[in-house]
């Protein structure tokens, strides 16, 4: 499976584990994580239907030394070595198709067979009335109620509008379903986009964007941290405008980034009945029982508002077909859509070889099976904000001290692990500075997040002299070319990776074989990718073991802090046992006092920080 539809079914899951465990425990911003940029844009700029955009991001002097603090405490703790950061392979065929150049910052939203179609910028050229794409579940197997998360498949993706739009590389928000959106201190007014119709003729309506953001709260979501009570927090005001009612301000950049990826689901003839009853849950018990019914409803034909509506599916594939009354369907001069099911890398290269398929949102090829693509098939590089990175298991007796982590770090060759990952694409980028900061595809952890401080930071830079050092200090020593403990243990590195993730596993070959260069004892073991992350990964199975180290598709460095450091069942922080508090003196004395900090105060200091201006 692809990372990000593993990432997506794991967030809900972890989720839902969350609310069975303490209702209200939210915590990370995984089940609304959306897209974030990589280069603000110079000037705000009309977007999407109406809504002036933003210009990127901008941060005050608090905010700025907020972020550095949490990336100084990653830094010199190395809770997670991030390894690497990547851009994502998209491709689109441009035989009977056209489509913006792979340059061209209109490919920069994610998923780009998600938007391009609806904005008119992915037509047919000749016969062909049927865009082919694919999907990993089995399409007469799947359904399409996002609270479930078992087997939510791809489609959804032409089926159901977000709230916005957001292009990556210009940092800008776009209205889309929400047509138009106001933040005023404690206030949010959202906008319904006019026209937008549900495929049974239904019109969408407030209500509608009520009940998508109640059960978002109910099942985890982060925005159930910033209010006082889901239940009255978010009211439709009339038909097109819902209001929502925050506990204190907070950070603009922050409540677009959890509002914009929002698929509008919740049609209230079909989960009305979940908000009214969790609305007036009589305690713990009654809102565990009514959230497990709704998490157990398998949709397999969905109502959607998308400018593509439901047909079918078989055991191959899934057919949409255009929905005409589709605010943007006069953009789109093609009848229908066409999910095959490829559950493998493999397969999706030869299909896109063979000219089996039209294109592909996201998908590692290695250059070998790059060469072999037809001429037409063009590829464009969409940064991701993300990366594979080295998580230590902190009950273990060895990875458990800093110095070992340490250590590790200065052993290994990151931009060579990034290179073998890549597989000569260059789509990896070694870590420069491993602190939870993403931007180095374009200098932003140097230039703007770490500006002034960055002199401060511990590049890791490969130095066994210094690893030497640093385990002498914790009371090793070197014993026939292996490291050894005070007992004459050695030091063992298991590394446990997803086998179908063939960029990850290449990343890993190159991490045991420096490990084992330097003594370590080091192996890779590999598990199925439904085991790993169904099963190792959460329940803390593992010495070490791989994950994606920042929030994917997120600039900001508040979501990736979040990802690494908010609790709850499934997280990182609790699947790799981080301790409750991390001993590192503070870089900004303004920051915080004493050594002993944890990080999550800073994280929500931060979620509250640079709230003075509204956006409108």
């Amino acid at each position: 499976m692809r990372k990000e539809d593993i990432q997506e079914a794991t967030n809900l899951g972890i989720a839902r584990r969350r609310f069975i465990k303490g209702i209200g425990a939210a915590g990370g911003a995984a089940v609304l994580a959306g897209c974030g940029g990589q280069e603000a844009g110079d000037d705000d700029e009309e977007a999407g239907n109406g809504h002036e955009a933003g210009s990127g991001i901008e941060t005050d002097e608090d905010e700025l030394a907020q972020i550095q603090e949490l990336a100084w405490i990653t830094n010199q703790d190395l809770p997670v070595l991030p390894l690497m950061e990547k851009l994502a392979q998209s491709f689109q065929t441009t035989d009977n198709w056209e489509v913006p150049g792979s340059d061209s910052t209109d490919l920069m939203y994610y998923w780009p067979t998600e938007w391009l179609p609806r904005f008119g910028q992915w037509k047919a050229t000749g016969d062909d009335d049927t865009l082919t794409l694919t999907q990993w579940a089995v399409p007469e197997d799947s359904q399409y109620n996002p609270w479930n998360g078992v087997e939510y498949a791809e489609p959804r993706r032409m089926l159901f509008d977000r709230f916005m739009a957001y292009n990556i590389v210009d940092a800008e928000y776009e209205g889309y379903a929400i047509s138009d959106w106001e933040i005023d201190g404690e206030s949010i007014t959202l906008t319904v986009r006019e026209g937008l119709t549900w495929h049974d003729g239904e019109d969408v309506v407030a209500q509608d964007v009520v009940n998508q953001l109640k059960l978002d709260m109910y099942s985890g979501g982060t925005l159930r941290d910033f209010v006082d009570d889901a239940a009255s927090s978010v009211e439709a005001v009339d038909d097109r405008t819902v209001e929502l009612t925050l506990s204190a301000p907070i950070n603009s950049e922050i409540v677009l980034g959890l509002l914009q990826p929002t698929r509008l689901v919740a049609k209230d003839s079909e989960y009305g009945e979940y908000v009214e009853r969790l609305d007036v849950a009589d305690g713990d018990d009654d809102e565990v029982e009514i959230y497990g019914e709704l998490t157990d409803w398998a949709v397999d034909e969905p109502i959607g508002c998308g400018p593509f509506q439901y047909e079918d599916a078989d055991s191959q594939r899934t057919l949409l077909t255009k929905f005409e009354d589709h605010p943007d369907a006069d953009n789109i001069d093609f009848e229908r859509v066409e999910n095959r099911h490829m559950p493998s890398n493999d397969a999706r290269w030869s299909a896109l070889q063979n000219d089996e398929i039209d294109g592909d949102a996201t998908l590692f090829m290695p250059q070998n099976q790059v060469d072999q693509l037809p001429d037409h098939v063009q590829i464009a590089e969409i940064p991701r904000h993300w990366g594979m990175g080295l998580v230590f298991n902190h009950e273990d007796d060895h990875l458990g001290q800093r110095e070992v982590r340490q250590a590790i770090a200065h052993v290994l060759q990151r931009d060579l692990i990034a290179q073998n990952s890549g597989a000569g694409t260059g789509s990896k980028l070694g870590v420069k500075y491993p602190s939870g900061l993403t931007g180095d595809f374009t200098n932003r952890v140097e230039e703007e997040w770490l500006d002034g401080v960055v002199d401060e930071f511990e590049p890791y830079d490969p130095d066994e002299g210094r690893a030497e050092e640093l385990l002498g200090e914790a009371g090793y020593a070197r014993e026939n070319d292996t490291w050894v403990d005070g007992n004459g243990d050695p030091i063992e590195i298991p590394i446990k990776v997803p086998s179908g993730f063939s960029d990850w596993v290449s990343a890993v070959e190159t991490v045991v074989d420096q490990l084992d260069q330097f003594g370590f004892e080091s192996e890779m073991l590999t598990r199925d990718v439904g085991t790993y992350f169904g099963q190792d990964f959460p329940d803390g199975d593992f010495v070490a073991g791989v994950e994606g180290w920042a929030n994917y598709d997120q600039a900001y460095p508040y979501y990736h802090f979040d990802h690494l450091y908010t609790g709850g069942e499934g997280s990182i922080q609790d699947a790799a046992n981080f301790p409750d508090e991390f001993e590192v003196p503070p870089l900004h004395d303004e920051v915080r006092d004493g050594d002993a900090i944890d990080p999550t105060e800073i994280i929500d200091e931060l979620a509250r920080t640079g709230t003075d201006e509204s956006d409108e």
